[in-house]
């Protein structure tokens, strides 16, 4: 014959019967049972009262809970994380600003209802960001002062046709400036795009970019970018090779613009820049910044007080200085030999001016671009 288990509540149910047996004390039926005299007293006073159905187990969950967060408030952060993807940080911020009236919960109550809903993300770990070292490290304090520049990752559209984007930001207030679906990689492409943004929006001080096509040349330290930034007094500022955190601001919202705009790729051309508008508009107008102290880009940032010059920019030199023509093959003659300057420069004129004995500084516009040392004959 099978035996049947005793259960918690049978135990409790035998402890209160005896403690209601005027044979035991309460003292004892602990002694018995190994327990203390307020828990047999506890079984007691409940077995007394509703019987067996009094020793089940019961919630410790309180009857009311006036710091519980309303289905109201639970509903706006819901719609905001499965809308926009933000964190719980953002969404508390862009929710005070938009319903001011409400009293809104912290930030570990947010995570915890998104946890809930099964909206919740793991943290990743953050990366320690190196210093960039470039030759001109340049430190922006102002929005319109430092534009940013990369070419995000290539990836195949649903028509088979690869699509190059193009990217354009504002360092000190993160405003994407542009985000343009490109069929390549090449300046042709890129230029018109980055020329429209400077119109439209005035001269950056500086301009910043990686190595790679179109930005600079990894056969030199001059590109046919580089030598269209100077001529338009624009300082040409580059990450060091194969270190893309040196604008790693640029890359975080290159993660971003992935996860938004490019899974799964749209159909065409028109139809993906259609999304990378719309990320655009999420970046810059809806999603508050952890790095700006949770505001918004398109609160911060301004143009340019430097307009787009109306006639083609010309170098002014002094008298003193030596002027020479880069030949089409990137030379220019002196002392009736040949020195190799670089190719993007053919066809524009450059100054050199004495500075130490045999070394000759040479100028482009405004911009200190190397030296010559007549005496190797060589470019430094």
């Amino acid at each position: 014959m099978r035996i049947k288990e005793r259960t918690i509540v049978d135990l409790r149910e035998e402890m209160a019967l005896k403690a209601l047996d005027e044979c035991f004390s309460v003292t004892e039926v602990a002694l018995m049972f190994g327990v203390t005299r307020p828990t047999v007293r506890l079984w007691r006073d409940r077995y007394r009262k509703h019987g067996r159905a009094g020793l089940e187990d019961r919630s410790h969950r309180p009857h009311s809970s006036p710091t519980r967060t309303s289905e109201e408030i639970e509903r706006l952060i819901i719609a905001d994380r499965q809308r926009w993807k933000f964190g719980s940080k953002k969404i508390r911020r862009r929710l005070i600003d938009e319903h001011p009236e409400l009293i809104l919960p912290a930030r570990s109550t947010i995570d915890g209802i998104l946890s809930r809903k099964g909206l919740a993300q793991p943290r990743q770990r953050r990366r320690q960001l190196d210093r960039a070292p470039f030759m001109t490290r340049y430190e922006a304090s102002e929005p319109g002062e430092l534009m940013t520049a990369d070419h995000k990752g290539e990836f195949r559209l649903q028509n088979g046709i690869y699509c190059f984007p193009l990217t354009l930001k504002d360092r000190v207030s993160h405003y994407v400036l542009a985000c343009k679906a490109l069929e390549s990689t090449s300046l042709d492409h890129a230029w018109p795009c980055i020329e429209g943004v400077f119109r439209e929006r005035g001269l950056p001080a500086a301009f910043q970019s990686d190595n790679g096509p179109p930005f600079g040349n990894p056969n030199g330290r001059f590109s046919r970018l580089s030598v269209r930034l100077m001529k338009l007094d624009i300082q040409p500022v580059f990450g060091r090779p194969g270190k893309p955190q040196d604008n790693g601001s640029h890359e975080r919202m290159h993660r971003e613009l992935k996860a938004f705009a490019t899974r799964p790729s749209a159909a065409s051309f028109t139809a993906q820049q259609k999304r990378f508008d719309e990320f655009m508009y999420m970046y810059n107008v809806e999603r508050p910044h952890e790095a700006i102290a949770m505001e918004r880009p398109a609160n911060l940032y301004k143009g340019s007080p430097r307009p787009f010059p109306k006639s083609k920019p010309r170098p002014e030199y002094e008298a003193n200085l030596e002027k020479r023509k880069v030949s089409s093959s990137g030379a220019i003659k002196w002392r009736d030999r040949e020195i190799f300057i670089t190719e993007p420069l053919a066809g524009e004129t450059v100054a050199l001016e004495p500075t130490d004995d045999g070394i000759w500084t040479v100028r482009f516009y405004r911009f200190l671009i190397g030296k010559i040392d007549e005496r190797e004959n060589r470019f430094l």
